[in-house]
């Protein structure tokens, strides 16, 4: 008891000098600094889609807004999609989802963490979805229905359709496919279809169908679905591949000192800048830029723009997503946005009344809900030069202003009715305000639909005071450059290194083989076409081990065909003992060691025409009939040759 009471009094006393000592360092909550927009990094690719492809009418519910759908509007979760037309949605992971005329789905899920799984999940209330699995998927692809539910582990292409009576048919072209309701579960493979009426029907109607049966929508959707690799997509991030096959056929790719490689827009006007030719349209995530250029999703969702002198306007790849990388601004009677660039700033513009300063867009303050915005931009020089200026249209003149930067460089988050009535969304551009929703925003998402908006951790500015005007005291890239590993980490990433294990693992097993017929190889290739000196090889590893450090066996091979030609009276033994391994070489079935002295009297047949004159000469002199007493041996193996040929 006292010793628990004694320590409770000595942290009493020390707590209100724990208190002192760390107030200092807390940072307000009340009033955010620059160093807290600065950690703002978007959120994560993959929790969006992209419109490949868009035919017809179709619209799309976000919440309280219902609009139409057009090719730059990203599809998050929760989105409902109702088409009279016929379109295309792109994933991440290279999946893409085609959709028919009269047909209504929401997007439940994308790659959401369910029991350690990733999981996509479309709830289709009717109408018809055909879905092609990317190569790189490791997700689980899911499609509700009002009479089951189709889901696709791997690699696959499958086809849903559901009726507003709950008939709902499934075809699969290629993979398997799992089928279940509540009363059954069945597995559908390619080439078979399945036709379900009910949510109680039995899942028995398994039947094989002809895959080249197709209409005009299947046609459509297999044109519409390809995916074209041009040079694009070794040049972003392995996460943008499949997003990036528009700015091939739009433009071009130029390498930066700076930056690295960069893309330039084609066939765009003299006076235009990035987030000029759209609209602005109130999404949940923040202020969001909706266009129609082809290229316009990747361009304006991911990544930076920079302009320079002799250069252009160029992009800069990046890897995560943001409603629009762009620094708002607002003076009385004008909002404003300008495109961010590499180290989180507003780009400057050399170009007309823009002349050395930040490229504003700068819209009277009724119309920046107005569809086709870029016709109510001003380009007005005293507009341009006072909106340029700061906040409230007034310089910095050493007074008692803040100094962090005028502009927020995070997304601006504007309710449906502000939107609606302008003159209400300076509330928005209020500090306190916009860090509080940017909070609730952060809570919701991650709460509904597992979002999470990514932060990075920096060290707060020196002396503990605000950042200098311009965005901090360092720097800092807007992603510190570690895209530049992404693609080596993403295994989209990985289908252009696919051929080459391929070829390495071919490597390993030829290799080998090689080495450990090096020396048979090479005796093979001084005898090409002598057959059977392989079967006098298997005999002879006796001879081979008697002459175990005679490692030219090429000598012996090239020297004793000529020598047996030159050598006409065989004098040495010892040297008629030498090339008998040469013989039995070419001795193909010859097993026994006695016929190594088969081939020499091949020699003496050669000479009997000659003898009979030489005979007579030989029997003139007496001497020379010694060499005759060997004759004996040399008929036997004349009759040995004789029964060899």
């Amino acid at each position: 008891m006292n010793a628990h009471y004694s320590h409770s009094r000595l942290a009493a006393l020390l707590c209100p000098a724990v208190l002192l000592v760390a107030a200092p360092q807390a940072p307000p909550t009340s009033a955010p600094t620059a160093y807290d927009e600065e950690t703002y990094q978007g959120e994560a690719p993959e929790r969006y889609a992209m419109v490949r492809a868009l035919e017809g009418e179709v619209q799309i519910r976000k919440g309280d807004l219902d609009e139409r759908l057009s090719r730059g509007t990203p599809i998050a979760e929760g989105d409902v999609v109702e088409s009279r037309g016929r379109g295309v949605l792109q994933l991440g992971d290279g999946t893409r989802v085609a959709f028919g005329g009269a047909t209504r789905f929401t997007v439940g899920a994308l790659f959401t963490d369910r029991k350690g799984e990733k999981q996509v999940l479309l709830r289709l209330d009717y109408g018809r979805l055909h879905i092609l699995l990317g190569g790189q998927s490791d997700a689980r692809f899911r499609v509700d229905t009002p009479s089951g539910t189709a889901t696709c582990f791997n690699k696959g292409a499958f086809t849903v359709e559901a009726e507003r009576d709950r008939l709902v048919r499934l075809k699969v072209q290629s993979g398997r496919v799992a089928f279940a309701n509540e009363r059954d579960e069945t597995r559908v493979s390619a080439g078979e279809r399945l036709t379900v009426y009910s949510p109680q029907d039995g899942l028995d109607r398994v039947r094989s169908y002809n895959t080249y049966d197709g209409d005009d929508f299947d046609r459509w959707s297999e044109r519409a679905m390809q995916v074209k690799r041009g040079e694009s997509w070794d040049r972003v991030p392995a996460e943008l591949r499949y997003y990036a096959d528009e700015l091939d056929g739009h433009g071009r790719w130029v390498h930066s000192d700076e930056f690295g490689w960069v893309w330039q827009p084609a066939g765009v006007a003299e006076d235009w800048r990035p987030y000029y030719q759209g609209r602005w349209a109130p999404y949940s995530g923040g202020m969001t830029w909706v266009s129609e250029e082809p290229w316009a999703y990747v361009a304006y969702h991911h990544g930076r723009w920079h302009w320079g002198v002799g250069l252009g306007w160029c992009w800069i790849p990046g890897i995560h997503y943001s409603p629009a990388w762009v620094a708002w601004n607002n003076t009385p009677g004008y909002y404003g946005w300008a495109p961010l660039g590499y180290y989180n700033t507003p780009c400057h513009w050399g170009y007309g009344a823009w002349g050395g300063g930040y490229a504003w867009n700068v819209v009277s303050i009724n119309f920046i809900n107005y569809p086709r915005i870029h016709t109510r931009v001003y380009s007005d020089v005293h507009i341009i030069r006072t909106f340029n200026g700061g906040r409230d249209g007034r310089p910095w003149n050493g007074g008692d202003r803040s100094l962090q930067a005028p502009w927020q460089r995070s997304p601006l988050i504007v309710s449906s009715r502000e939107f609606r009535n302008p003159t209400e969304i300076t509330t928005a551009f209020r500090r306190d305000v916009h860090r509080e929703r940017m909070g609730a925003y952060e809570r919701q998402a991650q709460t509904t639909t597992g979002r999470v908006v990514l932060r990075r951790e920096l060290t707060p500015p020196s002396g503990g005071g605000q950042a200098p005007q311009g965005g901090g005291s360092v720097r800092r890239p807007f992603e510190e450059r570690r895209p530049a590993s992404a693609p080596e980490r993403f295994v989209p990433r990985e289908r252009p290194i696919e051929p080459q294990p391929r070829g390495e693992e071919r490597r390993p097993d030829v290799v080998p083989r090689e080495r450990s017929m090096e020396p048979k190889p090479r005796v093979e290739e001084r005898r090409p076409d002598v057959v059977p000196r392989e079967r006098s090889m298997e005999p002879k590893p006796r001879v081979e081990e008697r002459r175990p450090d005679v490692v030219p066996r090429e000598r012996p091979m090239e020297p004793k065909p000529r020598v047996e030609e030159r050598r006409p009276d065989l004098v040495p033994r010892e040297r008629q003992m030498e090339p008998k391994p040469r013989m039995e070489e070419r001795r193909p079935d010859v097993v026994p060691r006695e016929r190594p002295m088969e081939f020499r009297p091949r020699v003496e047949p050669e000479r009997r025409p000659d003898p009979p004159a030489k005979v007579e000469r030989e029997n003139r002199p007496a001497p020379k009939p010694e060499p005759p007493r060997e004759k004996p041996r040399e008929e036997k193996r004349s009759t040995a040759v004789h029964g060899w040929r």
